[in-house]
């Protein structure tokens, strides 16, 4: 069930993104790429006991848009699917992203 949500939210994303600005689309292409990578590294590390990538920093690109490709990358590597706080965590980054984004939206299209 993540996994589709977080498909349709990272196609609804790129379009809208692109829609706005092609350095936004490019933006949210990036992060998310970026996202699903650390994701995927973290999972690869933590299987083999070497270092890991902090829960700050997944959490951090979940914030700054990054948590489509992130919640696609746990699902599909069955990685932090079972940790609660940190998906509490994260979930929590997803709504504050949400918020600021409708906020930019907010601002942008609708007080001019």
């Amino acid at each position: 069930m993540m996994k589709i949500f977080g498909l349709i939210s990272l196609t609804t994303m790129l379009v809208i993104g692109f829609m706005i600005s092609l350095n936004l689309g490019y933006y949210l292409v990036a992060i998310n790429g970026i996202s699903g990578f650390i994701t995927w590294r973290d999972k690869r590390a933590a299987s083999k006991q070497q270092w890991r990538i902090q829960e700050q920093t997944l959490h951090g690109f979940a914030l700054i848009g990054g948590w489509p490709a992130g919640v696609i990358a746990q699902e599909v590597f069955r990685h932090k699917t079972q940790k609660s706080p940190f998906k509490w965590v994260y979930r929590l980054m997803i709504l504050l992203n949400f918020s600021c984004a409708s906020l930019l939206a907010y601002i942008t299209f609708f007080t001019q």
